[in-house]
């Protein structure tokens, strides 16, 4: 399933439902593109797991000018966005894989990133191989960041995440719809709370940080 079937969305609408459907998600992505001044090196190569439109990756441009980005996705569609998007904003030759990030081999980097994307690993198991596989392709000093939904281990807690994000989505879409947005996004989504995140990427050797969080959303990082 495409982006845009999966948000039920045109896709030429995507940057701007997106603010619609993920709250603070400027402060989110600008959060995230700042974990990169770690890195020392002044060209990176950075990998963008599931880049899509390349909001993230552009952002981390403004940080690293000379960065050179690697983007995986598997829509094909979103895929040229990106590569549109980036030729506008950098003079490198960016470079631009169709396929699963699960899957494709990941080049040698200094940084991987990555933003609402690694929901679409359903298993626990599965989401820590791509943590290792992460690990293994950064060189060392690099930098993994994930900036995605991770909400709180207590139940109760959990579901003031749901709330809060439900109360967001009420700022432009009625309550029935909110709810069928939740139920469609189900169906592909999993969230790991904040905790069991936290526990894969040490599991694999990475030194971890949250530097942004607003329930329920985090960046999350991973320094090795």
């Amino acid at each position: 399933m495409s982006v845009a079937q999966h948000l039920k969305i045109k896709l030429s609408e995507y940057d701007r439902r997106i603010r619609t459907f993920i709250p603070n998600y400027e402060e989110m992505l600008n959060a995230a593109a700042r974990v990169l001044e770690l890195v020392d090196k002044k060209n990176p190569t950075l990998v963008d797991l599931g880049i899509g439109t390349g909001a993230l990756s552009a952002r981390c441009l403004a940080v690293k000018p000379e960065a050179v980005v690697h983007g995986i996705d598997s829509d094909a569609d979103i895929l040229a966005m990106a590569e549109r998007r980036l030729a506008k904003i950098s003079r490198q030759a960016h470079d631009f894989t169709m396929g699963n990030f699960t899957t494709v081999d990941l080049p040698k980097c200094e940084a991987v990133v990555a933003s609402l994307a690694l929901h679409h690993i359903t298993t626990r198991a599965a989401k820590q191989k791509l943590y290792a596989r992460c690990f293994a392709a950064l060189r060392s000093g690099g930098v993994f960041l994930n900036a995605d939904c991770c909400p709180a281990l207590n139940a109760k807690l959990a579901q003031q995440d749901v709330q809060h994000w439900q109360a967001h989505l009420e700022q432009f879409y009625s309550a029935k719809q909110a709810r069928g947005f939740f139920a469609a996004w189900a169906e592909e989504d999993t969230y790991f709370p904040l905790a069991h995140e936290l526990e894969m990427l040490r599991a694999v050797g990475f030194k971890t940080e949250v530097v942004w969080r607003r329930a329920p959303l985090a960046v999350v990082v991973g320094i090795k």
